[in-house]
């Protein structure tokens, strides 16, 4: 393979060989390295390196680089292109690196950049901070990342066209009916092939090398394809919340389970207000309730009849801000019946006629300030189904 070498212009360089055959272009010669380009006033200088490259170009202007490398492949042969490979084999123990980069904490720079599918800049772009890696485009991790936290980014100023979910539940169900509509799942990765078929070719040791950490990657693959995990179809989850379901590249389905987060966050609350309404708290605005509805003679035989043949839903959306449908069924030729709005003080804020013809009623949310409050039927002065709502502003 042939091998070009642009050295760097360099006051008063020089160039040398010594007895190892160990080439050096500048001023000083650097102990253990094959290649040295510069100074050589690196830290490293007690250890080996095989390219060494220390310049100082205070003056210089555009971009300056240590190490330059483009490769122009042929996008018909399989075989890969690397810009830059590193690998490191038989180091000190925990001191391993492929390939390792660094910026000084008191200036903005990362330590290894990448680019791709058209996100940023191929030779980088301003950076507002200091990173170990910042990565531009789309990135994969075949694997386990472990990462002591995980941060969205979730500023308002980064948002728009912003709804409360509330808002949907009237079109798409209650968020706790979603929820319950999920399937969790138990399973396995299907394990993953790798076929390595080295060429006719002798192959030196570094390659040996190499295959075998492709060997040993191979193992690993089989050991996590045993492992059990816990998660959901994303063609199941599709149906339900399509927005957090992604398609990689490779055609593959993924779910974004950070973002289903608030989408459980908002089940709970609806959870939680069905569960104040059956512990029947507030016992004294619900006496205060009760004093308010008068009796009136039910043209109902036997109101225990009431909780089998009449029923009173949730209201939906619940909490609301703008209205809310309440549901309901009544027995034929129910009369003196009545669905009553109260808030938590026990004041009566309205009193509207039903009848077996009817399905629903309608709460506009501008009609009534913002709280908790009481919804009940009543049948010929018999309370059949209480339950609560929530209205937000």
């Amino acid at each position: 393979m042939p091998f070009f070498l642009v050295a760097p212009q360099l006051s008063q360089a020089q160039v040398k060989v010594d007895s190892t055959g160990a080439l050096s272009i500048g001023r000083n010669t650097m102990k253990n390295a094959r290649l040295t380009i510069g100074d050589s006033n690196s830290a490293m200088a007690g250890g080996g390196s095989g390219i060494v490259v220390d310049l100082h170009l205070p003056k210089a202007k555009g971009r300056t680089c240590g190490v330059f490398s483009k490769i122009w492949g042929d996008s018909s042969i399989e075989t890969p292109s690397i810009g830059i490979f590193g690998y490191c084999s038989q180091a000190s123990k925990g001191r391993a690196y492929g390939v390792i980069g660094g910026v000084s904490a008191t200036q903005k720079g990362v330590g290894v950049y990448g680019t791709a599918g058209g996100y940023g800049k191929t030779y980088g772009e301003p950076v507002d901070g200091s990173y170990a890696g910042y990565f531009a485009g789309p990135t994969y991790v075949k694997g386990t990342l472990t990462a002591t936290e995980v941060i969205t980014p979730s500023d308002i100023t980064l948002k728009e066209n912003i709804i409360s979910i509330e808002d949907e539940e009237e079109s798409v169900g209650s968020t706790l009916d979603n929820v319950m509509n999920m399937n969790v799942i138990k399973y396995n990765y299907k394990p993953q092939e790798i076929t390595i078929e080295p060429e006719d070719e002798e192959i030196d040791d570094e390659e040996s090398m190499l295959l075998g950490s492709k060997l040993q990657t191979s193992n690993r693959i089989l050991e996590m394809s045993q492992q059990k995990h816990y998660g959901l179809s994303a063609q199941e989850i599709r149906e339900i919340y399509p927005d957090v379901v992604r398609e990689s590249q490779d055609g593959i389905l993924g779910v974004n389970y950070i973002e289903l987060v608030p989408i459980l966050i908002r089940s709970i609350q609806e959870l939680k207000a069905e569960l104040d309404l059956l512990k029947g708290k507030d016992a004294e605005p619900m006496k205060a309730r009760s004093m308010n509805i008068q009796e009136e003679t039910t043209d109902v035989k036997d109101a225990t009849d009431f909780p089998v043949e009449a029923t009173l839903a949730q209201n939906t959306p619940n909490p609301f801000s703008e209205r809310t449908t309440i549901r309901f069924t009544l027995p034929d030729n129910t009369k003196n019946a009545y669905i009553y709005v109260f808030d938590m003080s026990g004041k009566m804020h309205k009193q509207i006629p039903v009848n077996s013809s009817m399905q629903s009623i309608v709460i506009e949310g501008h009609e009534l300030p913002a709280g908790m409050y009481i919804y009940s039927l009543v049948i010929g002065g018999k309370e059949v189904k209480t339950r609560r709502m929530i209205l937000t502003k």
